[in-house]
């Protein structure tokens, strides 16, 4: 009964996630839950008859099992509306796993060897360490970036983007579009500039680049400045959306302008804050709390690139 309950947690998990965090937590959780599983599987069966502490072969299979069941409750997934078959979270299972067992490892050990002096540094233990310390590094990752990027993204600020490639790779989204770091081409290109962010697309795409979870407090500033190349010789229309944290998701509730970036010119682009916090139709936008920056083509655009060189605030 209580892998059962255990394993109901692993689907809450798997809900959505609104911010990066929530998603990191909710991948990084399945190694608990699955810690929890593997060790209440070796514990419902006792050491060998005369054994002070249980065998390699039960940490195993109880290891094997868990492993199984992770497997099992990620293709259940696959059927389910809203929900997809994660190969990570497959690993974060088995991590988890792992991470328990060799926890229960030590623990009874130690205490084996304070009862009655039974040996504690053999070879298997000191393949158990490695393990751990593998499981550990994996399931301690993806919540280290994660507090990387958002370390970068405020040191950054009052710059919005670029920040640095671990976090513009997890906030900034690109849409029908590529995204490399590059520099502008010579004709554009002025002392100091550094590398810009450079979107690539094919015909008939409509790209866009969107700004998830940009630094939220706004209020002491002033002004919204873009700086974007279109090498184009057309002139291309864009819309630069903004909206805060509790944005009702209908078009009269954000910030909605219409930017014409000239064809093979560098454009700076100004907005007044003080524009984007009245625009919604019936209340102030929260500038506390800003949550989602997007600028995207309006028409379908040839073959080409964009090039945004930086997006900060004054």
């Amino acid at each position: 009964m209580l892998v059962g309950l255990l394993l109901s947690a692993v689907f809450f998990l798997s809900l959505p996630g609104i911010t990066l965090w929530q998603r990191v937590v909710q991948d990084a959780g399945h190694g608990p839950v699955f810690a929890g599983i593997a060790v209440v599987l070796l514990l419902m069966r006792g050491p060998a008859e005369g054994g002070a502490v249980r065998s390699a072969s039960q940490y195993r299979n109880a290891f094997l099992a868990s492993v199984a069941l992770g497997i099992l409750t990620e293709l259940l997934q696959y059927s389910m509306p809203g929900r997809s078959v994660s190969a990570m979270d497959a690993m974060h299972d088995a991590a988890g796993a792992a991470l328990g067992l060799a926890c229960v490892w030590f623990i009874e050990r130690w205490l084996a060897h304070r009862r009655d002096g039974t040996p504690t540094g053999d070879a298997r233990t000191r393949v158990v360490v490695a393990i751990a310390v593998c499981a550990f590094t994996l399931l301690a990752w993806q919540p280290l970036q994660c507090a990387r990027a958002y370390a970068a993204r405020d040191t950054s600020f009052p710059v919005l983007i670029p920040t640095s490639p671990l976090a513009d790779g997890l906030f900034a989204r690109p849409h029908e579009a590529s995204v490399t770091y590059a520099q502008l081409p010579p004709p554009y290109r002025r002392p100091g500039d550094a590398d810009s962010v450079r979107l690539e697309f094919k015909p008939g795409a409509t790209p866009g680049l969107q700004l998830l979870e940009p630094y939220p407090d706004w209020r002491n500033h002033d002004v919204l400045v873009l700086d974007v190349t279109n090498p184009s010789p057309r002139p291309a229309q864009f819309m630069l959306r903004i909206l805060d944290a509790t944005h009702d998701w209908s078009n009269a509730d954000r910030f909605n302008q219409p930017i014409l970036l000239p064809g093979a010119a560098r454009t700076t682009i100004r907005i007044s804050l003080e524009a984007i916090a009245t625009s919604p139709a019936r209340r102030r936008m929260d500038m506390g709390a800003i949550a989602n920056v997007m600028l995207f083509a309006l028409q379908p655009l040839d073959a080409g690139e964009l090039y945004v060189t930086r997006v900060w605030l004054e």
